[in-house]
């Protein structure tokens, strides 16, 4: 293993078969103490060959390489991947679309090809796809996923590749990268095999975003990401800055940057919806509606690619970037600096002439759009959810001249509702435990205030002012 870390990782698929997280959903018995024994057998065998000892990061990449390795769990995560439920398709549809609108050339190499889910649709575009896995099992589903259609299957690194430079127009790599902390040495090799003017095309978790809310509600962001820092829950989290820079380093330039997974739910989260209505059981079981409801399902495909995708890497968790063999130091640092001043604008709330400026074609048409969607009752709750993260800008009005002035006004009447509810019940838990009234109300040792009595309770709620507007 030594300096190169990553000849022991491999690739784990697209979309790997967990969460976006990182952490394997392996079907029957515990993930965990299967996964600690498939690390210790691959680090026994690293071991073996005479490699450096391996660390708690070098052995769950082994784990999880060696996961994918077995025929029956390639089988489950292929059905998982074929299944329309939750926001599967939705997923898909976004991140494939991604790659067919933005690749170059026809010669297109799969990087962690997995079941072929991300390629395997671009052979009816006409593309010449190659596809390289670390796991035999994963391309021989991957074939027979494919049929007839012809596609070239390897198995290979995904940080050494068996090609000569400049083999391929286009690389695509979806859900890959994300599990790889030297990121920057995976994306030199890829870079090696693509010709001049060729594409990169690959998604990571956005680190802009979790730093972004760690501004705006004080929370910090290590306290935020808690939980990746755990070694089997391990996401990669890069700063578009960063990201931009590596790549003028490496002779690329910036094409686009596109954030996603805004409303994807799952393993994808998205933080600024944290302890709003848009989290938790609620919201993923309305989102779960999409693969059943068709106006619900192309709400949210308006939402991802019409609004969100022309945003900022502080919008979302997710982005897909798009990068070209060619440097131009001068694109880089335009793409920098018009990143900075959508984030500026953004800073003030969403309003007409904020997404004028950066929604592309006729704004107008888009507006109605937005707003013949909303006619729908479901997508009206939906864009509710949503709104309940953002209370503060709907209360100075931000959105008014985007919406129609009853989707508007149903927004605000939900919004306030919401908050009604979540202060009614921090009033009704808390009122009691202050000191001056927690004596009275407590008998042999028995606080009896949380046992009022309905409408006692509702003439306090009263008293305070619950239910005012405003309140």
């Amino acid at each position: 293993m030594g300096s190169r870390r990553d000849t022991t990782t491999g690739c784990w698929g697209a979309g790997f078969g967990g969460t976006s997280s990182g952490e394997p959903r392996l079907p029957g018995g515990s993930s965990n103490e299967a996964g600690l024994k498939d690390a210790r057998a691959a680090g026994d065998i690293v071991k073996m060959s005479g490699a450096m000892p391996m660390g708690p990061e070098e052995s769950l990449i082994a784990w999880k390489t060696q996961a994918w390795t077995n025929p029956q769990t390639v089988a489950w995560y292929a059905q998982r991947m074929n299944e329309n439920k939750g926001t599967n398709r939705l997923k898909n549809l976004v991140e494939v679309e991604l790659c067919r609108r933005c690749a170059a050339g026809d010669r297109v190499l799969d990087v962690g090809i997995g079941t072929g889910r991300g390629s395997i649709p671009l052979l009816s575009k006409g593309f010449h796809v190659t596809g390289v896995d670390s796991s035999q099992a994963m391309l021989d589903q991957c074939r027979r996923e494919a049929g007839e259609s012809p596609i070239e299957l390897l198995r290979a690194d995904i940080a050494s590749l068996p090609f000569p430079d400049a083999s391929f127009d286009t690389l695509i790599s979806l859900n890959v990268l994300v599990h790889f902390p030297h990121w920057r040495d995976v994306l030199r090799e890829w870079a090696r095999v693509v010709r001049p003017d060729g594409r990169l095309i690959f998604d990571v978790h956005s680190l802009d975003h979790v730093q972004a809310v760690s501004r705006a509600h004080g929370v910090p962001t290590e306290e935020l990401l808690a939980p990746e820092r755990r070694t089997e829950l391990y996401a990669l989290r890069v700063r578009a800055e960063d990201l931009v820079h590596e790549a003028e380093a490496l002779g690329l330039s910036v094409v686009a940057i596109v954030p996603y997974a805004a409303v994807l739910g799952g393993g994808n989260r998205n933080f600024w919806l944290d302890n709003s209505r848009a989290s938790g059981y609620l919201w993923e079981r309305l989102l779960s509606w999409m693969a059943l409801d068709e106006p619900l399902f192309q709400f949210g495909r308006f939402l991802e690619q019409s609004l969100f995708a022309h945003l900022t890497t502080e919008a979302t968790g997710r982005f897909m970037a798009v990068l070209c063999r060619t440097s131009d130091p001068a694109a880089n640092r335009s793409w920098l600096q018009r990143n900075q001043q959508i984030n500026e604008a953004l800073a003030h709330g969403l309003s007409a002439r904020v997404l004028s400026d950066v929604v592309p074609g006729d704004f107008a048409a888009w507006q109605t759009e937005l707003n013949g969607h909303l006619n729908d009752r479901r997508n009206e709750l939906m864009l509710s959810f949503l709104c309940t993260a953002f209370a503060p800008f709907l209360d100075s009005g931000c959105g008014e001249d985007i919406l129609a002035q009853e989707h508007f006004a149903a927004l605000r009447r939900y919004v306030r509702k919401w908050r009604i509810d979540g202060a009614t019940r921090h009033f009704v838990k808390s009122w009691h435990r202050t000191p001056s009234v927690q004596e009275a109300l407590t008998c042999a040792g028995v606080s009896l205030g949380a046992g009022l009595e309905y409408e006692l309770t509702r003439e306090l709620l009263d008293a305070v002012g619950a239910f005012d507007e405003g309140g």
